[in-house]
């Protein structure tokens, strides 16, 4: 029994470990994606309506059931159905002219097209979700870690300028200004705890995840700059207009409403009805018999007028949704290129002139300290002015890649290779 009990423990304590070791897995963005596509529920019902849709394809060209009939007739009154004079068993198949199962079918196989298309609008929005939701945790994890940095700077200036303040060398101002500070910055390292743990939640939520620990994952790749290939702002219209799901869409409604419009006039044509019997009188097994019908629309001024106006107007209708469909495509990809323009200007002007400018003043005041030239107070507002100045290139460089994934959702494609 206790061997069984240790047994026990042992299984329990592994599986514990290897739990623990799939928690702390590092995930890649490549690696989110795959999850993502894979578990959320959205994708999964957006491949369900693909079954569903090639299901509507086979039912839809199929015939009408056929009908099979017997019928007993001229038995006398009183006597039973055995004593017919007259039995007829019939097969009948109604069909409708030909062609209308050519454009059925058609339709229909469109319709699965616009299945598809929905499955990959879908994963594009769901994969620009997953890449803004896993750089905003790591934009999120690097101000952590400044606000860190930063609480440590301001509790050392709120010493300093007590300790100044009590030996006389410092004032009543400049103490109280660094308290201010120092209780800020532990506010602010709070308030980026919290705004982390929030990262996280929706970066679970875009995983395809439900209630689940938030900090799931150690992310692997890192938040750095990485330039956009050169694209103007009509090439990327031109490439929405060639792969952009929703324009895909609206084109498919356009040939359905089309072939809508055939079937429409394919309605004045005739209808067919083939049948065979076979039959028994006075006991005689030998007779048989065939019979054809058409239909003839004699009411076309009417039905088959309406059907083919309505028909025609929703041809035109759909052209128009088309065209409403390209205008806002046009415009949510000038705003979002626009949003991309800015946000690039910004990385560049960061990158090339703040933050070496900061760097150079921190490295100024570290040189001045050094020589006794500038108190220590100077020092640390310096290292804070470098450390502010880092703090919103973080903001800014996920902005830009914020920016691009929204680009990317409009066009409908990807666009940059993330390492």
């Amino acid at each position: 029994m206790r061997q069984l009990f240790a047994l026990f423990i042992l299984i329990f304590s592994v599986s514990i470990l290897n739990g623990q070791q799939g928690m702390n897995k590092e995930l890649t963005l490549d690696e989110a994606i795959e999850i993502g596509l894979k578990n959320n529920p959205r994708i999964i019902s957006a491949r369900e309506n693909i079954s569903a849709a090639k299901g509507r394809f086979w039912s839809g060209i199929s015939l009408p059931a056929p009908e099979v009939g017997v019928s007993y007739e001229y038995t006398p009154v009183n006597k039973s159905l055995r004593n017919f004079s007259e039995r007829t068993f019939e097969v009948s198949q109604s069909f409708e002219f030909p062609s209308n199962y050519f454009l059925r079918g058609s339709r229909f196989s469109k319709e699965e097209e616009i299945a598809f298309y929905r499955l990959k609008q879908t994963e594009v929005v769901i994969i620009a979700q997953i890449k803004s939701a896993y750089y905003n945790v790591l934009s999120k994890k690097k101000l952590l870690e400044i606000a860190e940095e930063n609480l440590k700077i301001a509790e050392d200036f709120s010493k300093k300028a007590e300790i100044r303040y009590n030996v006389g060398e410092g004032t009543n101002l400049e103490r109280l200004t660094a308290k201010v500070q120092f209780t800020e910055a532990k506010n602010n390292l709070e308030v980026a705890r919290n705004e982390l743990r929030t990262a996280f939640a929706l970066l679970n939520f875009s995983l395809g995840y439900g209630k689940r620990t938030d900090e799931i994952f150690t992310l692997a790749d890192s938040l750095t700059y990485l330039p956009l290939n050169k694209f103007t702002f009509e090439e990327l219209y031109n490439l929405a207009l060639s792969v952009n799901q929703q324009i895909k869409i609206s084109e498919l409604n356009v040939s359905i409403s089309s072939i809508n419009k055939s079937l429409a006039w394919s309605s004045l044509l005739p209808n067919f009805n083939l049948g065979y019997f076979k039959q028994t009188r006075d006991g005689d097994n030998g007779f048989y018999g065939a019979s054809f019908g058409i239909s003839v629309p004699l009411w076309f001024l009417f039905e088959n007028r309406g059907q083919i106006q309505e028909a025609t107007a929703n041809v035109n209708i759909a052209e128009s949704e088309l065209q409403l469909v390209k205008n806002e495509v046009y415009l949510r990809l000038r705003s979002a290129f626009n949003d991309y323009e800015n946000d690039l200007r910004q990385v560049n002007l960061y990158i090339s002139d703040i933050l070496p400018q900061a760097e150079e003043v921190y490295r100024s005041a570290s040189a001045s300290y050094d020589a006794g030239e500038i108190t220590y107070i100077e020092f640390l507002q310096a290292r804070q002015t470098l450390i502010g100045a880092y703090s919103n290139y973080t903001n800014v460089l996920f902005n830009y890649y914020r920016s691009i994934f929204t680009l990317e959702e409009t066009v409908g494609q990807n666009l940059i290779e993330h390492r």
